[in-house]
């Protein structure tokens, strides 16, 4: 029974200590070459803003980055994620799909694009934002 109670303590403790290191401790990841790109790729299409890095708790097997994307004048971010691979993109856009406050999640390649807490009062800007994602090419 000893054992038993120490290794369910053990359980917890690698639990823990994982949860606190993926989202306290662990470096930010900074945007990836490919989010620089589409932020450029936004500016260009007339949605005049600035990429920053955010902190997540993600694994790296399902996201290798985040970053926002603010719009200059208008109050609320873009999320960008990047995924390591085409299958763990589909599986976070599909999870994304299932979340009530997250917007208008899309898929082009490797990135994964929400719109966090964007309402019915902006949908002429989440046209604008989902029709330059759909125009980005890699």
């Amino acid at each position: 029974m000893k054992i038993f109670f120490i290794a369910v303590f053990l359980a917890i403790v690698l639990i823990v200590g994982e949860w606190i290191y993926r989202g306290f401790l662990r470096p930010v990841d900074q945007p990836t070459p490919q989010m620089l790109a589409l932020a450029n790729h936004f500016n260009e299409q007339g949605i005049k803003g600035h990429i920053y890095p955010v902190r997540n708790g993600f694994r790296h097997t399902e996201v290798s980055a985040v970053a926002a994307f603010q719009i200059e004048g208008f109050p609320l971010p873009i999320a960008f994620e990047q995924c390591p691979n085409e299958a763990a993109a589909e599986a976070h856009l599909i999870s994304l799909k299932a979340s009530p406050n997250l917007m208008h999640p899309q898929r082009n390649g490797l990135l994964v694009v929400n719109l966090p807490m964007w309402g019915d009062d902006t949908m002429e800007m989440a046209t604008k934002v989902s029709n330059a994602f759909a125009s980005f090419k890699k």
